[in-house]
């Protein structure tokens, strides 16, 4: 009697985490569906899978440099991107685990850290559209509130398999994605990449962010960029994400 009664117990122990895990879960998909609804509803944000966004923007790093962008993205593992597009262009093209880069006009395949850092930023995009996240593939943990451009802000731990953790920031009130945090490399060494959205707008029933501002470790300012179209595609053939 006394070895089933410590088999019992130490089944209800183990089940403990489990509970908790379960509760951890159901305060973030609160702040999940909140955000659903904000960004446009369930409906809206599911077509938004294969979407296309243009936009003006600056590289800080290394001076300012300008340069505009063409995207189109079928998620969670397809985009194509055209940088410059009128002049001196390049193309990026990435297609599940294959990836190739495109400038004066020679292609090249990408290396494999190249195409890890452009992978890990695709990631952060479908993030963005916030429905996946509802699956159980994903794991949701409620932190504590944070502060994001002087705003409180419920904070969402993101974990999934063989995908860098990230932190994702809603504006309390409004219930918008306002900033994305994630663990990331430059030249190397280990960083925090954070990106800040703002001025978010209606496109195509999905209300998403026009301006976006990246930073690294908080405080060196890598890009900004102002998107003033977003359409929703109801089709991205499969030539878009063919080697260029």
């Amino acid at each position: 009697m006394r070895c089933f009664m410590g088999i019992v117990g130490a089944m209800i122990w183990l089940a403990v985490p489990a509970v908790l895990q379960a509760g951890d879960r159901d305060k973030a998909l609160a702040v999940i569906d909140k955000a659903i609804e904000a960004h446009g509803g369930t409906s809206a944000l599911d077509k938004a899978q294969m979407r296309s966004r243009s936009g003006q923007g600056v590289f800080s790093l290394r001076g300012d440099a300008r340069f505009s962008t063409e995207e189109t993205v079928r998620f969670p593992d397809r985009c194509r991107v055209l940088l410059n597009p009128k002049r001196d262009r390049v193309i990026l093209v990435l297609n599940g685990d294959k990836g190739w880069i495109q400038a004066g006009g020679a292609t090249q395949e990408m290396a494999r850290t190249a195409l890890k850092e452009k992978q890990e930023e695709l990631y952060v995009w479908w993030l963005m559209t916030l429905t996946p996240l509802r699956k159980d593939e994903f794991r949701l943990k409620l932190l504590a509130d944070a502060k994001v451009n002087d705003r409180d802000a419920a904070v969402v731990l993101v974990s999934r398999k063989d995908s860098p953790d990230a932190r994702l920031f809603f504006d309390k009130r409004s219930g918008l994605l306002v900033k994305i945090a994630r663990p990331a490399t430059e030249s190397g060494l280990p960083i925090t990449k954070e990106y800040v959205y703002s001025d978010h707008k209606e496109f195509d029933g999905v209300k998403m962010p026009t301006k976006e501002v990246i930073t690294l470790n908080g405080t060196a300012k890598y890009s900004e960029v102002k998107f003033s179209d977003y359409k929703v595609l109801s089709r991205a053939e499969d030539k878009l994400f063919e080697k260029p």
